[in-house]
């Protein structure tokens, strides 16, 4: 349920136009980005990139951007998922100036990602597309945070 609720947030984020809702969701979906159940974190991560359009949401996630960071690279260390390396690239995006900082273990975690799927994606007939998506989005996200 609360996955669900993430994603419908995600999918009408740009109709939330009153900002003590606003609020009131983000605090929400921020602390479900811990939450035991990974569909949940996944989907909270998901949702709070789509929040992204809205200033308040940028300003609200600033001072936690490093713990923000840390935990979408612990949720890519469970689940390998193109979608949540297009989340972070726009969090690197949105944040370039903030970025800097945790460059150096954001490009370590991130080559740690595209090495393990280089690793694992086969070859020929066998190779999965999911995972050449997903090691693709990585190199890019490396790209730009550099």
């Amino acid at each position: 349920m609360r996955a669900r609720a993430c994603w419908l947030y995600g999918c009408l984020s740009a109709a939330l136009n009153n900002e003590d809702h606003l609020r009131h969701v983000l605090n929400s979906i921020y602390a479900n980005l811990t939450h035991s159940d990974l569909p949940v974190r996944v989907e909270a991560a998901l949702a709070l990139n789509d929040l992204l359009k809205h200033q308040e949401a940028i300003d609200f996630l600033r001072p936690g951007l490093e713990v923000l960071l840390k935990t979408y690279l612990k949720i890519m260390d469970d689940i390998d998922f193109d979608e949540l390396v297009n989340a972070l690239q726009k969090l690197v995006d949105v944040y370039h100036d903030e970025i800097a900082p945790y460059a150096i273990s954001l490009c370590t975690k991130l080559s740690d990602a595209y090495v393990r799927l280089i690793s694992i994606k086969g070859t020929g007939e066998e190779e999965d597309n999911e995972t050449c998506l997903t090691a693709d989005g990585l190199m890019t996200a490396i790209a730009r945070v550099l």
